[in-house]
């Protein structure tokens, strides 16, 4: 029973976050790799005369620049969900009845936290992540004293 509950527990805090990551990429889709650069860029370029050459990099600095535009815009997105669905995931698995959830989603709002930092921390301005993570603290320490502590 106890290996059940500890693969319920693992599923949920692996499954969580990444659902919560491709649902965002649903709706604001994130750049892929392809789209920076061509497939034969550098064999183009190698055998390119220096106009032709002038003309792959003006194309190149270009689509690296939507890229990076699209890039940018679903760190945000995925940042502003993230972080306050993995503050509820965790409040709502200190208050789940059954352990093994519960567990799940408190570690699974850990990771979300960690997606959502980790894609958009470069961005973030240093008050917002001072503020956003002395928030996660706050419910943490809340969580610890209130909840696990009886």
């Amino acid at each position: 029973m106890l290996a059940k509950k500890f693969a319920l527990g693992f599923g949920i805090a692996i499954i969580f976050p990444i659902m919560v990551h491709y649902g965002v990429s649903t709706f604001v889709p994130s750049p892929k790799w392809q789209e920076r650069y061509s497939g034969s860029y550098y064999q183009d370029y190698s055998n390119a005369t220096p106009e032709v050459k002038a003309k792959l990099d003006r194309e190149r600095k270009q689509r690296e620049g939507e890229w990076k535009a699209k890039e940018k815009r679903f760190q945000a997105a995925l940042f502003v969900v993230a972080v306050p669905l993995g503050i509820a995931a965790i409040l709502v698995g200190s208050l789940a009845a059954i352990q093994a959830v519960g567990t799940g989603l408190m570690f699974g709002g850990i990771f979300l936290l960690l997606d959502g930092y980790a894609n958009y921390w470069s961005e973030l301005a240093d008050s917002m992540r001072f503020l956003s993570l002395l928030l996660a603290f706050i419910v943490l320490l809340y969580i610890g004293y209130r909840k696990i502590a009886k």
